[in-house]
């Protein structure tokens, strides 16, 4: 789209008439501005909102006006991402001395050029006095995410890729198939949110948990209905993660979630969540960790099964912490090693409450509310639990095992409500298990502290001939690493493999750049001393196998296996941390490339996790998606199999049909790895592995090659 030719001179400048009391300082955005911006003018002192008045913005190409915002409207809506009813909201707010327009969505458009005309009185200052009618003019930026991205950048001041979270979403297309990662980097998010259910497989990422927040003062009264909570998220397979989400309604200003939704397989992962009444709605089957909710009345309620594993349940006022509404056979809200607190001076708080009459409408009599392994604080009442219009409820399952203060030590039970539980210890365990609450097992929660656990070693043998072994690799962290590589022929033939390399040689590079090359023959005494502080095995005597030790700064390398006279055979590329635990850089990855075949010709790569507890590792092995890459003839159906020493410790034969498909996929979006399409036959397993030595292998079906590439990730 062509901008209009006076854009350039009058991008960001106001045109105002007197200003009597309330000075216009700078307007925003400028030009570039992504295409859901905000807009901004500034004051030289707090404006206040005038009763009247129209907001409008104008095409500059078209001469079209495409918003207008009337100050008079006492009820305007707009629609939310997929929603279709509409929410009524506020498209002007004012922050301190700065008066924010939201135009609604979709109305400007990529490499659009427009000007933003006010009328006077739309703003005043504290005693009355108006702004002057006026305009500004901007533009947007003429790119776009691609619709093929899997991850983008929200920043509240335009420098991402969107500037407003719903404008990320709306980015997600219905019907999406893969994994979108939304990081959102630190800034105050006022809006309203909204993920379809024809939008699965989403992260939200915050950058800063405290400081990344979605606020918003929406409730019934605003917005009747489902459309009260601030955050609503009706798709499956969603993780939001690192980010507070603070409904700022105040007391007494009736229902209003931060957050409420129906999907399943939803994670909350190092979340803050904050409201009074009704913080907390989930319909669906969620699971919450190492997370923060907030509230007084019912903060925590709905017919969906929740599993809380290590939260702070902090009570603002008096109230209950839960009404759960789960039928006979549905789980409820479990509670697993969590901590209830409360505000200062709060106290006269249930556990839960529920009406449990059977045979009434909107009564719930097999409630279950389960605590595990919690430390309560004073603030709860003795009997726990209450009642409402009963006074037995013999089938609710108000369920404690564990209990204590917050202190730690023992907390009296004896004057519980007569029909609320101690359940034995066989039970509890059930509980502790998601699977068992849920109905399916949720990904690794928040990663522990920094450890020394890593990759110290990677191997790789495969055939090579016209097509060398190809092998990738990262150092990761700050500093730079001594790197150990070997290529492994005629020694090979001791270890009982045959038609090995007669004369290997092995080259690094990065970026396309040789780095260093080294055909087999003496190896110089300082590669054969690393190779024996590693403890590994020794070259033939006279075997011309191929050896480099190279200091490399953190990046991705490749090292090619081939033999120097063109002959084919079987070879070993070997990689290892020359000085495993020292420092913070390691070896994050590996990634082959080979032809695979039957036998001797099936790709295998080994890998050593040291430390003192297991790693998450990523484990793939690709074939047909290689061929988007413009390979040919690539490996159709390969089959990735998991060893540890003989034993088999996990297959694969289409990363689709495996147990966690989802955590697959996000562990491969976290690694930076490319997306694999769904029911490809291409495989992969996200394991976690103690410390020691493993190898994984690819192969095909009995007669059938090809190309194939097996990648090896640490998972952060």
């Amino acid at each position: 789209m062509r901008l209009h030719p006076l854009l350039p001179a009058l991008a960001g400048l106001a045109f105002v008439g007197p200003l009597y009391g309330l000075g216009l300082v700078s307007t925003s955005p400028g030009v570039g501005a992504p295409a859901d911006t905000l807009l901004r003018l500034t004051c030289a002192s707090e404006p206040r909102l005038g009763a009247a008045g129209r907001i409008r913005i104008t095409s500059l190409e078209s001469g079209a006006v495409v918003e207008t915002i009337d100050l008079a409207d006492p009820a305007p809506t707009r629609l939310v991402g997929l929603n279709p009813t509409p929410y009524r909201y506020r498209p002007v707010r004012v922050e301190g001395r700065v008066a924010v327009v939201h135009p609604r969505a979709g109305v400007l458009a990529a490499g659009g050029a427009y000007r933003v005309d006010w009328d006077a009185g739309v703003l005043a200052d504290t005693v009355g006095t108006p702004l002057a009618a006026g305009n500004f003019t901007f533009s947007i930026r003429p790119e776009r995410p691609a619709a093929s991205a899997v991850a983008v950048t929200v920043a509240a001041d335009g420098a991402g890729d969107f500037a407003t979270v719903q404008g990320a979403i709306d980015w997600v297309p219905a019907g999406n198939t893969v994994p979108r990662v939304i990081t959102i980097r630190a800034g105050v998010y006022e809006e309203l949110v909204y993920l379809g259910s024809r939008q699965p497989f989403v992260t939200l990422r915050g950058e800063d948990r405290a400081g990344t927040v979605i606020s918003y003062a929406n409730n019934q009264n605003l917005n009747p209905g489902n459309n009260r909570a601030m955050v609503a998220i009706d798709a499956n397979d969603v993780t939001l993660a690192n980010l507070t989400l603070r409904n700022t309604t105040p007391r007494g200003g009736s229902q209003a979630e931060a957050l409420r939704g129906n999907g399943r397989r939803v994670v909350l992962d190092r979340v803050t969540l904050s409201s009074l009444q009704d913080t907390l709605l989930w319909n669906g089957a969620l699971f919450v960790t190492d997370s923060l909710i907030k509230g007084d009345v019912d903060f925590m309620w709905g017919g969906g099964a929740c599993y809380f594993q290590r939260c702070e349940l902090r009570s603002l006022g008096s109230g209950y912490l839960a009404q759960v509404r789960n039928g006979e056979s549905g789980r409820g809200n479990v509670y697993v090693d969590c901590r209830l607190t409360a505000a200062p001076g709060v106290g006269n708080v249930y556990l839960a409450r529920i009406d449990p009459r059977p045979d009434v409408a909107n009564t719930w009599p097999f409630s279950e509310v389960v605590f595990l392994g919690c430390a309560i604080g004073p603030h709860v009442r003795p009997e726990g639990w209450l009642l409402n219009n009963a006074t037995a409820a013999p089938q609710v399952r108000f369920w404690e095992y564990g209990s204590t203060d917050l202190a730690g030590g023992s907390l009296d039970l004896s004057r519980r409500l007569p029909d609320a539980r101690r359940i034995d210890r066989e039970t509890a365990e059930r509980y502790r298990d998601p699977r068992y609450v849920l109905g399916w097992t949720p990904p690794a929660s928040a990663p522990p502290p920094p450890r020394r656990e890593r990759l110290t070693g990677l191997s790789t043998r495969a055939r090579a001939g016209a097509e060398p072994v190809i092998v990738g690799f990262v150092v990761a962290g700050t500093a730079e690493a001594g790197v150990l590589m070997r290529g492994v022929g005629p020694t090979l033939g001791a270890f009982g493999v045959g038609e090995t390399l007669p004369r290997p040689r092995l080259m690094l590079q990065r970026e396309g750049a040789v780095l260093a090359a080294q055909t087999g023959g003496p190896v110089p005494g300082p590669v054969a001393d690393a190779a024996a502080r590693l403890g590994l095995f020794p070259f033939r005597t006279g075997a011309a196998d191929a050896a480099l030790l190279a200091t490399l700064a953190p990046g991705a390398y490749t090292v090619a296996l081939a033999d120097a006279d063109g002959a084919e055979g079987n070879g070993l590329v070997e990689i290892y941390d020359a000085a495993p635990g020292e420092g913070t850089r390691r070896l994050a990855n590996l990634s082959s490339r080979a032809l695979v075949g039957e036998g001797d010709a099936t790709l295998i790569s080994g890998l050593t996790v040291a430390g003192a507890v297991p790693k998450p590792v990523l484990v793939r092995g690709i074939g047909p998606a290689l061929a988007g890459f413009g390979v040919e003839s690539a490996l159709v159906r390969p089959r990735l199999t998991v060893f540890r020493g003989t034993e088999v410790l996990a297959a694969n034969a289409g990363w689709t049909g495996a147990e966690n498909p989802l955590e697959i996929a996000r562990a491969g979006a976290l690694v930076g790895a490319f997306p694999l399409v769904t029911g490809s036959g291409d495989t992969a397993l996200l394991l976690e592995l103690a410390p020691g030595n493993y190898t994984a292998q690819v192969s095909g079906p009995a007669g059938v090659g090809g190309v194939a590439l097996l990648e090896v990730y640490e998972v952060p």
